[in-house]
């Protein structure tokens, strides 16, 4: 009788182990739902792609108990929950589509967030491009003392100013520069900056968009005030509705003038989840997406990152590899990539 009353309450516990491994997993794969199919289609869905993922992942550890207890049965089960969290959570990437160096004209690109760029932060940015020798460079928040000393660097040629806080640096001629005129997004209490520009480069000539396009920091900052709850739906509604008129702005104007190779990069305050950056943005490749390893957090706070400065080509450019550089000081980090440019040139409208 004892050996019996022990077996039923083995069977128990292990049942209730594997209940319990199985409503882990469940909650992991609805967790990746969210992000990936609901991301700023509902508006709940901002904290699921701009807050810590390493948290969404906690429950993969439910599973352990059932691991251990019986391996053989939970080891499927937990491996799922692995590649939940690490590909679809976690957004792990195993730069699997890197273009080869020899289909094309090499060229390396340069994004960086540079938070205004004052003090010893603009010899850090000075320091980063002398050691990674980009041939162009995208800066956002982009403070005068930067832009001052973009103008002396040697090598390369720059442009500032028109709007403030967008920096382009490059070692071709900069044959135009255009900027947006953001009077409308700013009357509706936008904050984005969008600038198209054509430059030189041995492949010939490349249009370069840059942005810096709007923060969810206002709509998240609601979810941490108690007294706020009844207001977050409509808050997070009005940040959402100016995110996606900003990518649909800077997308069409961007867009505009002959077929040319393009390259759009800067802090576009969009992970690759949102369905903004799928509407506006899915149609140009995304050079860490291709060809980087790892989750490519560009933007950290004390406790956790995200992916949202990016490196963004049409199709006729590959990229051979893209990966997230040092912390200079800037809460931002800079996203490296270098490009396959085409050396002969294919018709490429957006």
């Amino acid at each position: 009788m004892p050996q019996a009353t022990n077996a039923r309450a083995g069977a128990v516990a292990e049942a209730i182990l594997r209940w319990f491994a199985w409503l882990c997993l469940l909650e992991l794969v609805a967790t990746w739902i969210v992000i990936a199919f609901l991301g700023d289609r509902v508006w709940w869905s901002v904290i699921f792609l701009f807050g810590p993922r390493w948290v969404l992942s906690l429950p993969w550890f439910g599973m352990v108990p059932w691991l251990l207890a019986n391996p053989r049965r939970a080891i499927l089960p937990a491996l799922a929950g692995v590649i939940v969290v690490v590909f679809g959570l976690l957004d792990f990437h195993l730069g699997l589509h890197r273009a080869a160096v020899g289909s094309g004209v090499p060229f390396k690109v340069l994004e960086f967030n540079a938070d205004g760029g004052h003090g010893p932060l603009a010899d850090q940015t000075l320091a980063l491009i002398q050691a990674e020798a980009p041939d162009l460079v995208v800066i956002a928040e982009c403070g005068p003392e930067l832009a001052a000393a973009f103008k002396a660097l040697p090598g390369y040629q720059s442009q500032a100013g028109n709007p403030p806080g967008l920096c382009l640096v490059s070692r071709g001629a900069i044959l135009s520069w255009q900027a947006r005129d953001q009077t409308d997004v700013f009357h509706q209490g936008g904050a984005g900056y969008i600038v198209r520009a054509v430059v030189s480069t041995a492949a010939g000539p490349v249009r370069v968009g840059l942005v810096h396009l709007a923060t969810p920091r206002h709509a998240l900052d609601s979810y941490f005030s108690l007294h706020n709850i009844p207001l977050q739906g409509p808050q997070t509604w009005v940040n959402i509705n100016q995110r996606e008129e900003e990518s649909h702005y800077a997308h069409d104007w961007i867009a505009q003038g002959p077929a040319l190779p393009t390259i759009i990069a800067g802090d576009f305050n969009l992970t690759v989840e949102s369905s903004i950056y799928g509407r506006y943005w899915g149609d140009f490749r995304n050079a860490f997406g291709r060809a980087g390893w790892g989750t490519g957090y560009t933007k950290h706070t004390r406790r956790w990152g995200v992916r949202i400065d990016h490196i963004l080509t049409s199709d006729d450019i590959g990229t051979h590899s893209a990966h997230v550089g040092r912390n200079i000081g800037s809460d931002h980090w800079p996203m490296i990539a270098e490009l396959v440019l085409p050396a002969q040139r294919t018709s490429t409208a957006r």
